[in-house]
């Protein structure tokens, strides 16, 4: 796995969402909505965090894109099976819920582990 040392913001050209975008992978009454689908680059995983105004103040939602990076990242060096994932991962708050970007680390990255092996069971 290659991680940059930097971050930068995602540009139109690095990802392309697909026209028919997968079904989330998390329940309905989850608190995110996790889709992934394989990437067109083929180089590196790419991870999509969406956080609208409607989500919460703007220190809400970098707090929350933050966790889900990390989580995001954790699980990819921890879990062998996972270390030469090359797609796309795309992690937004749900629609329906309650407390939108006020997710906890413990609660994004046991999400994330759902979602990805339901993926891989596919």
């Amino acid at each position: 796995m290659r991680v940059a040392g930097r971050y930068r913001t995602v540009c139109r050209n690095d990802h392309a969402v697909p026209e028919n975008p997968p079904r989330p992978l998390t329940g309905r009454d989850a608190a995110l909505d996790i889709r992934i689908w394989l990437g067109a680059n083929g180089v590196i995983p790419l991870l999509l965090v969406n956080a609208s105004r409607k989500q919460g103040c703007a220190v809400q939602r970098n707090r929350f894109r933050r966790r889900v990076r990390m989580a995001f990242l954790d699980l990819l060096r921890a879990d062998p099976q996972l270390a030469d994932f090359i797609g796309v991962v795309w992690v937004r708050p749900a629609r329906g819920n309650p407390k939108k970007c006020r997710v906890s680390y413990q609660e994004i990255e046991g999400q994330l582990r759902l979602a990805f092996s339901r993926w891989e069971s596919r």
